[in-house]
């Protein structure tokens, strides 16, 4: 399958549950969709990632061997797409498993996005939570969360103040 051409052809679910199932757990095809989304071309990665995450989500071990790959990447992003897809994948890993130039990269990038008033709500979520659970192995940083997210609590969406809410609730009681 021409993977580009397929994600070209339509932006639906449907579309991206069809081309996840193409690719299925082959390692090969995951790696195919992967280039695409690292090509960074307007429309073509935004909807690789969709699909990168469509697949993650039944074959969750498949992003393993990239990991290293989609935090190299996201300083570099160009669209929001592409960040909430990758930071939803990542906010699920261990983060002990990163070296310390991985782990600062990925923070640099949520500290960024986390406060700058013109990223997504999604992108802001997942961006707080890999704070959150990075504070579990660095809880120094838990009064700087904290402080982020009251900053933005009152002027928040919805889904900022719930998942807000849940991981200030948490960071209190760190912080004692």
């Amino acid at each position: 399958m021409n993977f580009k051409n397929q994600l070209l052809a339509e932006l639906s679910k449907r579309n991206t549950d069809y081309i996840a199932s193409v690719a299925d757990d082959d390692e090969k095809l995951f790696d195919q969709l992967m280039q695409l989304v690292l090509s960074n071309e307007k429309t073509v990665s935004g909807r690789a990632a969709w699909v990168i995450e469509t697949v993650w989500l039944k074959y969750p071990n498949l992003i393993n061997n990239h990991i290293d790959k989609m935090i190299d990447f996201l300083p570099q992003s160009r669209y929001d797409n592409q960040k909430r897809h990758f930071l939803k994948m990542l906010s699920t890993i261990d983060l002990k498993q990163l070296d310390e130039d991985r782990q600062g990269i990925l923070l640099d990038c949520c500290f960024t996005w986390l406060e700058d008033p013109v990223y997504p709500t999604a992108v802001k979520m997942f961006s707080m939570q890999i704070i959150y659970n990075y504070i579990k192995i660095e809880p120094v940083l838990a009064g700087e969360l904290a402080a982020i997210i009251e900053n933005q609590f009152n002027d928040a969406t919805p889904g900022f103040k719930n998942r807000g809410g849940k991981i200030l609730k948490e960071l209190y009681k760190v912080l004692g």
